[in-house]
């Protein structure tokens, strides 16, 4: 008869009993209890190769695309939200998901008839659905696609966290944001180097700036941009110069114009933080910046677009309680800008949900795997309400 010690060494032979003594049955393995409990694999972000928007169709909806550092510098120095260019920093890259809206916008834009006036689409939806990121996808796709951009990046900063606010020594009962008016007239010149050179746009009407300083007709329209940089005196009517001088070429066929402004509705908001010599607010229309930009709202002209995004936190605090485009332009904006096409905003839906936690699964930024399981995914749907903003709160460190 076989001693015990030498029948174990025969079944450790065969893989019938574990070294710890736990005996398996015949023609089974034992399953350690470690790996009943392993976590489950991390999965990768889902991905597109396409790194140009203009090639971005349903078929890259819920993947991530990078945006190279060369276009960040280029077209988003200002735009990207704060705290979502702080996780892009410690991530080490600029990554967006391609969502619908997006998607719908591009497509409306592509399909649009230039001969006509310019077709007005809006964003709209809850705080932190996104609105913005969409934004940024699209004012991405119209650089790509060749349209010269007049973008403003935070409308709101005008009316309430403006650096300057003096009276206009040109425009009687106006007022300028000359320190403003430079950091937009760089943001624009940064966009549109390139265009500006290839298209060769020059001025068609005589500006005066003092006795010594005037811009000639025919001179390039970058030197009307520099007049502005340069001399920040000058740089908010330099602002009305070049948008209606835009306006013009562009209904004359030299340059397909699209103005992107995130917050438009803040232009008819009737109160500014600007505190008038008699400690009254002071109304916005009254700003020379806004009447720049809401000349390109009107559709006297052609060969253009105008996109935007309705946020209720470009509103004053007292006017916040819905979302909804009607509420929050009043009804001022809301003849103005009619008739345009509204675009929702809408949560992540369980794709994008998915996507999302797979992206900060990829970036190790949700440091449990378990957040990978269907528990874990659940969880943070949970948590976040499917809401971006929400999600990237709940996960952000303590």
């Amino acid at each position: 008869m076989m001693a015990p010690s030498a029948r174990r060494a025969v079944l450790l032979l065969r893989g019938l009993v574990r070294r710890d003594g736990c005996v398996a049955a015949l023609g089974q393995r034992c399953v350690s209890i470690e790996a009943a409990q392993a976590p489950p694999p991390r999965p990768e972000a889902p991905r597109t190769a396409l790194t140009s928007p203009v090639q971005h169709t349903a078929e890259q909806h819920g993947l991530w695309y990078t945006l190279r550092p060369s276009v960040v510098q280029q077209l988003f120095q200002y735009g990207i939200p704060k705290q979502y260019m702080t996780q892009c920093r410690t991530f080490a890259e600029t990554c967006l998901m391609v969502r619908q809206p997006a998607l719908t916008l591009m497509d409306y834009i592509r399909r649009s008839d230039l001969s006509l006036p310019p077709n007005k689409f809006l964003l709209y939806g809850r705080n932190g659905c996104g609105k913005t990121l969409s934004l940024i996808h699209t004012t991405h796709f119209l650089a790509d696609a060749g349209w010269l951009l007049i973008h403003l990046p935070w409308a709101p900063r005008w009316r309430r966290n403006f650096k300057e606010v003096t009276p206009s020594s040109t425009i009687e009962g106006q007022y300028n944001h000359p320190l403003d008016a430079v950091m937009w007239l760089q943001h624009f010149k940064t966009q549109n180097a390139d265009l500006l050179k290839s298209l060769q746009l020059v001025t068609q009407e005589r500006y005066t700036w003092s006795r010594r300083e005037i811009t000639e007709p025919d001179a390039p329209l970058g030197e009307l941009v520099d007049v502005g940089i340069s001399r920040a005196r000058y740089s908010t009517d330099c602002v009305l110069a070049l948008t209606s001088e835009l306006k013009r070429h562009a209904t004359e066929g030299r340059c397909k114009v699209a103005v992107v402004v995130d917050g438009i509705n803040t232009f008819y908001s009737p109160v500014s933080r600007y505190r008038c010599e008699d400690k009254t607010m002071l109304d916005p229309k009254f700003f020379t910046l806004f009447q720049a930009f809401k000349q390109l709202f009107r559709s006297d002209w052609k060969n253009g677009v105008v996109v935007g995004s309705v946020d209720a936190l470009a509103n004053e605090g007292q006017r916040r309680e819905s979302h909804l485009p009607r509420y929050l332009l009043r009804k001022q904006g809301w003849e103005a800008l009619d008739p345009f096409v509204p675009i929702p905003v809408e949560d992540y839906n369980d794709l994008e949900m998915r996507s999302a936690i797979d992206y900060y699964l990829d970036r190790h930024w949700l440091q449990n795997p378990q957040a990978g399981s269907d528990i874990g995914r659940r969880e943070l749907a949970a948590l976040s309400a499917h809401n971006p903003y929400l999600l990237m709160h709940v996960c952000r460190p303590l």
